[in-house]
């Protein structure tokens, strides 16, 4: 089952699929609500927010095309604005509609801006390559089964990968559960060594490179965008980053060099591992209920700030719970992720 062995042909979009635009939403009409709301954007698939607004259509099952090009198969409920497209058709499935989104993908890749945008014209004459049948008709079986079979060979790596990760997390004992422990209040400047703002760096200033950029986003564990500068910039690594205005109270542990933008601080203790520091990024990361985007963490306020941890007999925190908790945690979410795999293969 591979590519080259199969024969393809060129589709036009609007021949394949039944394609819908989204309706405009501006932001201050967005509504809290629990549907994912797609628009124009790579980062997180598009989806910019979480809304319940009854105007805007729900769709399903669904290949969503934005106005820069960016093509992504959606396999849940979602609503959408009018910079997003959707590709609707029955024979999409989880499959299949993979392999057309990398297929318009691959016919919209570098072409579409914000000076050439993807709008309904430009659908009209896109047309994409697909393997095809002996009738000269798409091969949906065979999209199908070639994802699949990708899936598969990629699950058996992360089995094999992850195999030696689930011993090593197994031979930790039971411990007891959050609500058991003894807690006490601790101030952030006697659990972290260095506590330290980022540098400003405007967005013109930015320079193309490779290096994760960390502002005050509560996305993408805080990764706002990948720049290769190096000079008149703050650069931190295997630390916790924290957003003092933005998405105030944000937290992320960073195992990674990154440049910081002002909008951060790191907590960085050296001393302590990566599952301490995911646990204390969730701890942290509560400060938030407390500021707001016109009430920020400031240098002065951050080193008066305290935090609840767990403690051992002496009263000190007890990293060594932190630590073991942690992993419990990370070997219960990589079993139930096998286990919905192992789902997903028998249907």
């Amino acid at each position: 089952m591979t590519l080259k062995n199969k024969d393809w042909k060129e589709f036009y979009i609007k021949d394949l699929f039944l394609i819908e635009r989204g309706k405009r939403l501006t932001i201050a009409n967005r509504i809290k609500g629990l549907f994912p709301l797609v628009t124009a954007g790579y980062k997180n698939e598009g989806v910019a927010n979480f809304i319940k607004n009854q105007e805007q259509k729900t769709y399903k099952q669904s290949i969503t095309i934005d106005m820069f090009g960016n093509v992504f198969y959606r396999n849940y409920n979602f609503k959408c604005d009018d910079n997003i497209h959707v590709l609707k058709s029955n024979i999409l499935n989880s499959d299949n509609g993979i392999f057309i989104s990398v297929a318009i993908q691959k016919s919209t890749m570098n072409i579409f801006s914000y000076g050439k945008q993807f709008r309904l014209k430009t659908i009209e004459k896109q047309k994409i390559l697909l393997p095809i049948t002996p009738k000269g008709e798409p091969d949906y079986v065979f999209m199908e089964s070639y994802i699949r079979k990708k899936e598969q060979e990629n699950l058996k790596i992360y089995k094999n990968y992850i195999s030696k990760r689930i011993n090593e997390l197994e031979k930790i004992e039971n411990i007891v559960s959050l609500g058991e422990k003894n807690w006490d209040e601790f101030f952030l400047n006697d659990i972290f060594s260095k506590i330290q703002r980022g540098k400003r760096l405007k967005k013109n200033d930015h320079k193309p490179g490779t290096m994760p950029y960390v502002s005050s986003t509560a996305m993408n564990n805080g990764v706002d965008n990948y720049v290769g500068n190096k000079k008149k910039v703050r650069i931190f690594s295997n630390c916790l980053s924290i957003a003092n205005s933005g998405s105030v109270g944000s937290c992320f542990y960073q195992p990674y060099e990154f440049v910081a933008s002002d909008h951060i601080t790191k907590l960085e203790n050296k001393e302590l591992n990566k599952h301490i520091l995911l646990f204390l990024s969730t701890i942290a990361s509560r400060l938030g209920e407390k500021y707001s985007f016109n009430r920020e963490i400031n240098d002065t306020r951050i080193k008066r700030e305290k935090i609840m941890l767990p403690i051992n007999e002496n009263k000190e925190p007890d990293y060594n719970y932190m630590e073991n908790y942690m992993k419990k945690l990370e070997l219960k979410k990589i079993k139930k992720y096998l286990d919905y795999k192992h789902g997903t293969e028998k249907k």
